[in-house]
């Protein structure tokens, strides 16, 4: 990822954008995590809050205007936030937590004429940066129409604490001045840079115009001579002087340095912001005032008005997605981290598992206000880090393996209709739906036969998806340019896919080709007499994220259900906002626990049985403990009418023989040919408890597996036997894996009793 890149997708997202209360305020405070630590009873975080924005916290936290009120975001829910009396009973009640350091002197000797606020501002803020800063003042005391507040609200003891703050960070302050032009010409010429407090009454009659000072800058027409404070056009406003002096240090600070007044100053000030927050379903809620409106809040009650507080940030993506909330990331931190990791050039890539462990379905990009293409980045790196031989295979390599054997002479098949010699039609399954229920491939199959003209032909295999998300690209090439050449040379038939997975690939990769889907076909053809009796209760349906962008499927799947008098209740992320069931982008073979999670979540997002019309989420659905049939499951019923709910998921050793199965049942049924014969390992019987197999399940051993160890260690007497219980132990590395097996001999067989893998290879033992 080049780092152009990097910053564009950064400032895509929008999670660190500014809550709208801070963006309003001229000064940024930090208000959602003032409310957060309010809420909680921390009125020390509270404070820390404060101190560390609120240049003197104990004056502008008493009497501040709150412009952030009127874009506080619970105003669209209720009443805004009372940040003020919040900030007053912060104040009022703590004492200052957080004490500015300041740094090591420097040279530049600024002056302040007047004392205002914006003076007492810009002066703290200089000297804590090492400035010589130096107050002039007609006056006998600080503060200037700071005064007028009265003793209730602003005690003169507050400001006297305010005159030994400047003192400790070595202001100097000269009270009773008397200005002249003469002086103050001279004053002019002897300091390096000059504010003029706009809240001095004699500002204006001295020979430095102040009237136009730059709006950015608040430079005047005499360089190094600045302008602020004062009374604006809506009257004296506590905040404006905060916001011009603290803008005036930073330009004085600049103007010291001798580097530009003007770069990189957009967001100073009261500022836009592009945060999102959704507000659907928030609750309204009224102010909560306090009972003594003199005394203020208490403790508890000031702790309830912040916690009304909505926090606002912008994670809708984050709430919906298992695998952010799992790395606990959202995109702007993911795609530094994935930058991060490309970078490394010696020493450990941390961020391979995160990478790979995306589902690539594209849920979040669609939910994101901006939408940041999470997708695309994770494959895009995967992509590049298999170019540059970066990324290790094993994340990937028994998807690519389960993929390699549907694509085998064992499982794959493509066979006119019987008695045809030509094909209008070629179903597809696909290799899940082969895996999962071969019986409803051969009964869809023979009701295309019975209802579409001029041949139906049948293609068993994998449409190669695998490899495009592990990243292997040249692979993925290879296999679709295989698929196409099968078809073109078979006279491009038109394409019926039951895959979701299979549609999306071909009419993406393969645009050239015929595409239907199996539901717009059987929408159009009508379904079987004999279909399954409907519920009487509803269902939800559960769509596959690859008709994310697939509306006329979508409708279709839907006609069907109705045409089968099903009654179904949509749940909020169906359609175009479905989320994965943990098969995309290979993530549960990248990471089983997410893959689980993924499935879990899908399945929990109502509490109705489930309808799929994906073999994948049917079957993941399944295994997460959903009750969950196949579309298919009442188009085309069992014969012994048992309950598509109940139906297991057959794992991954039962689709590998289902597949083969039903190539071999397919060829001896339909076009009556003989099937190949099967390897010598298959004729190893086992016996395997269910536990045994949910172990091998989680761990991505196949019952294949196993009987190629058995095989192996029983031709050539190599494993090991534990003399007290018979069990024998043995090992077969047929490529990079090395798998070992547990067992015991049987009459007809062998039990097995424990089964794992691992990608070490173990060093030959010396001869003796």
């Amino acid at each position: 990822m080049e780092q152009q890149l990097l910053r564009t997708l950064e400032a895509t997202c929008i999670q660190e954008e500014l809550p709208f209360c801070t963006a309003a305020c001229p000064i940024h405070v930090d208000v959602r995590t003032f409310m957060a630590c309010l809420a909680k009873g921390d009125e020390r975080g509270a404070r820390r809050v404060l101190d560390r924005t609120m240049p003197f916290a104990d004056i502008v936290g008493r009497i501040c205007d709150e412009p952030c009120r009127q874009a506080c975001k619970r105003l669209e829910a209720g009443d805004p936030l009372a940040v003020a009396s919040l900030e007053r009973h912060c104040v009022t009640g703590t004492a200052v937590v957080l004490k500015l350091t300041k740094l090591p002197e420097l040279e530049g000797r600024v002056v302040f004429f007047g004392s205002g606020l914006a003076s007492m501002i810009a002066a703290l803020d200089l000297a804590r940066k090492g400035r010589s800063a130096t107050i002039l003042t007609t006056d006998r005391e600080i503060g200037g129409s700071l005064r007028n507040f009265g003793e209730e609200r602003l005690p003169l003891t507050v400001l006297d604490a305010a005159v030994e703050q400047l003192g400790s960070y070595g202001v100097n302050i000269i009270f009773d001045c008397q200005m002249d032009p003469e002086f103050v010409e001279y004053t002019l010429n002897y300091y390096d840079a000059v504010f003029m407090d706009r809240d001095w009454a004699p500002i204006d009659d001295f020979c430095l115009d102040c009237r136009h000072p730059d709006p950015l800058t608040l430079e005047v027409d005499r360089p190094g001579c600045f302008t602020g404070g004062g009374t604006g056009p809506d009257g004296y406003s506590v905040i404006q002087q905060v916001e011009e002096g603290r803008r005036a240090a930073l330009s004085i600070e600049r103007y010291l340095q001798k580097v530009s007044l003007t770069a990189q100053r957009e967001r100073e000030g009261a500022c836009a912001t592009r945060l999102f927050t959704d507000i659907t379903g928030i609750e309204p809620l009224s102010l909560i005032l306090p009972a003594d409106p003199v005394a203020g809040y208490t403790r508890q009650e000031a702790a309830g008005e912040a916690a009304r507080c909505l926090q606002c940030q912008c994670l809708e993506c984050v709430k919906q997605c298992a695998f952010l909330q799992t790395f606990k990331e959202y995109p702007k931190t993911l795609v530094r981290k994935i930058y991060n990791n490309q970078a490394v050039v010696q020493g450990t890539r941390t961020a391979n598992t995160m990478i790979n462990s995306c589902s690539l379905c594209g849920q979040c990009t669609l939910i994101c206000p901006h939408q940041f293409p999470m997708a695309e980045v994770c494959l895009t790196t995967r992509q590049s880090m298999v170019l540059d031989s970066t990324m290790p295979p094993s994340a990937h390599e028994f998807a690519l393996q389960d993929m390699d054997f549907s694509l085998s002479a064992v499982a794959a098949m493509f066979r006119h209709q019987p008695g045809k010699s030509s094909s209008r039609y070629l179903f597809y399954p696909g290799c899940q739906l082969a895996g999962s229920a071969p019986d409803l491939v051969e009964k869809t199959y023979l009701h295309l036969t019975r209802h579409l003209e001029d041949g139906v032909g049948l293609m068993l295999g994998c449409c190669g998806i695998p490899a495009h998300w592990s990243g292997r690209q040249e692979l993925f090439a290879a296999t679709m340019e295989d698929f196409s050449t099968i078809i073109q040379e078979n006279g491009n038939p038109l394409i019926i896919t039951a895959c979701s997975s299979c549609y999306a690939t071909f009419k993406e990769f393969a645009p050239e080709l015929q595409l239907r889907s199996l539901w717009q076909i059987l929408e159009e053809t009508g379904l079987p007499e004999e279909k399954r009796a409907p519920l009487s209760q509803p269902m939800t349906i559960h769509d596959p994220c690859g008709v994310r962008k697939e509306p006329e499927i979508r409708a279709s799947v839907r006609n069907i259900v109705r045409q089968l008098g099903m009654s179904v209740a949509e749940q909020p992320f169906s359609g175009e906002l479905t989320d994965c069931c943990g098969f995309g982008g290979l993530m549960q073979f990248v990471n089983g626990p997410l893959g689980e999670e993924a499935a879990e979540r899908k399945g929990g997002r109502s509490s109705l049985d489930s309808l799929a019309y994906c073999a994948m989420c049917r079957d993941n659905l399944a295994a997460s403990g959903h009750r969950v049939a196949h579309l298919l499951d009442y188009c085309f019923p069992a014969a012994d009418q048992a309950d598509p709910l109940l139906r297991a998921n057959p794992g991954f050793s039962g689709r590998h023989e289902n597949r083969a199965r039903l190539k071999e049942q397919l060829l001896a049924s339909l076009w009556q040919e003989a099937s190949a014969l099967a390897p010598e390992h298959k004729q190893v019987v086992l016996t395997i408890a269910p536990q045994v197999r949910e172990l091998m399940e989680k761990r991505l051993i196949l019952e294949d597996d196993l009987q190629k160890v058995i095989l192996q260690a029983e031709q050539s007497g190599r494993f090991l036997e534990d003399p007290q219980t018979g069990h024998r132990l043995a090992n077969h590395r047929p490529v990079r894996v090395t798998y070992w097996a547990e067992y015991e001999v049987l009459d007809s067989g062998y039990r097995v009793h424990n089964a794992y893998s691992h990608r070490m290879i173990l060093p030959e033992g010396k001869k003796v």
